[in-house]
Order: C-alpha cells, then structure tokens, then sequence
C-alpha cells in the first residue's frame, strides 16, 4: 500500500522550522533566502523514515528505531535544506538516517523539557540569590575548610554524569556553597520562608526528572535550563553554581 504525503498547514511548518531554528540541521545553511525585497525558502520537508521505502530501504532501515508509527506524523518530518535533502534521500543509509533520527530526537525532547518545565514555578526571589554570586569573591585557600564537600557530592553523583561535570559541580560546590548559602539566609531575614518554598520546588522538578529516568547529565542540564528560563539570568556559570549549591544541600540527587 502506497503511502499519500500530506500537506503541513502553517502552523505545523513553522513549528518544523522552530525546533531547527530556521537552519539545516546537517549543513547549517539558512533555510530561507531574500530575492529583492522579498524572502523564499530554500528548504523541503524531508521524512526520516521514507514515505514509500523502496525494498532495499526496508533492509537497510530494519534494524533502526522509529519516531513514530504514521510517517506523515510531524515527529518522523524535518526541514532540510534542498541540496541535503538530496544527499539524505539518495540513497539513503542506517548511519545518516540514524544520525538525523537522533538530531529529531533531541529537539522532541528539548521540546518536552520545555513544557514540562513550564508547568512548574521558581520563586523570583531566585534572581536576587543568583545576583549575589556576581560580587562575590572566591577564597582560592578555602577549599580546605570544606573538605567534607568533594566527598558528599561524589557519592551523589554517579556514571551518567560525565566527568568534567561532575569536576564543574565539585569546584561550584567548593567555591560558592557558602556564598549561596549566605545568600538565601539573607533572603529569608528579608522574607521569611521563600528560601524553603524554592527549596521545596526545586526538589519538586527534580522529583518531575527523575520520575522520567534520565540520567544525571541531563537532569543537572534541564535543571539548569529551568532556574536560568525562571531566573532570566544572564550568566550561566552563576545559575550552574545554584544548580550545584541544590545537589549538595539534597534537594537533587539523594
């Protein structure tokens, strides 16, 4: 049975266009290009999995996960540039189909990280806690004085974090607990019990990540992405050192 492309109304297209950032997701090329005063498009809407698969597509292809069951679904649909497209299509390999299955993977799930994260609240106080830690001042000869640190974060930390994570939340840890502490014990003079309502919706999201099974790198990531969207911090590096601060006070990571 033949399988019918259908057309993606406005809306569907541009939500395509948005989860590549109007960019070809394998040559980074614009996806649109200006003729006078006015803008066309230089892209197609390529299926992952073919359409119609010829029987060596099916050989090649049998092995491979799918995004979904409809291949007309928008999941199993990315825009790419016309010259790519025609690489992809012809003729069509596991590795580069395995590679632009993966690419729409991840946007899917950046995608519903994003929602989920919506659903849930960070007091705006977070901001001001965050904003502390531009003036502070890092003692480089403390690290002795917290030597309990590094130990307590290792045993919360396990194989999904990377090392060179787990490195940045050990030495956020080592730097700027103490600076973040002070910092929600000054917001808790000022208004008692915000410090513990963010805590306590700090632990909330966590709880939402881990309930999904992700590993630590990415629960840490969707963490971070999370206080930065809420915060409207500009400076990552501070929102990581709040990020880390959660882990070794036990509201992330048990």
């Amino acid at each position: 049975m033949t399988n019918n492309r259908r057309a993606y109304n406005d809306a569907e297209t541009a939500g395509l266009l948005s989860q590549v950032n109007s960019r070809c997701p394998l040559c980074d090329c614009f996806l649109f290009y200006r003729k006078g005063q006015r803008q066309h498009k230089a892209y197609e809407l390529a299926h992952i999995y073919p359409l119609n698969p010829r029987p060596e597509e099916i050989i090649e292809l049998a092995k491979s996960p799918r995004l979904c069951v409809d291949v007309n679904d928008p999941d199993n649909i990315i825009p790419l540039c016309v010259s790519c497209h025609e690489r992809f299509d012809k003729p069509r390999t596991a590795g580069e189909y395995l590679n632009l299955y993966q690419l729409k993977f991840d946007t899917l799930q950046q995608e519903r990280q994003r929602s989920l994260a919506s659903q849930y609240p960070l007091e705006q106080q977070i901001a001001a806690v965050i904003a502390h830690l531009h003036d502070a001042e890092v003692d480089q000869g403390s690290s002795s004085a917290l030597s309990f640190t590094p130990k307590s974060v290792n045993d919360k930390l396990d194989a999904t974090m990377p090392p060179p994570t787990k490195q940045k939340v050990r030495n956020a840890v080592e730097d700027y607990f103490l600076h973040v502490q002070a910092a929600f014990l000054e917001l808790e003079r000022s208004d008692p019990g915000c410090s513990e309502q963010i805590c306590i919706q700090v632990r909330s999201f966590y709880v939402m990540q881990k309930r999904q099974r992700l590993p630590q790198a990415e629960v840490f990531s969707n963490l971070v992405a999370w206080i930065r969207v809420r915060s409207k911090a500009s400076t990552l590096e501070s929102v990581e050192a709040v990020a880390s601060f959660f882990i070794q006070n036990c509201e992330v990571f048990e």
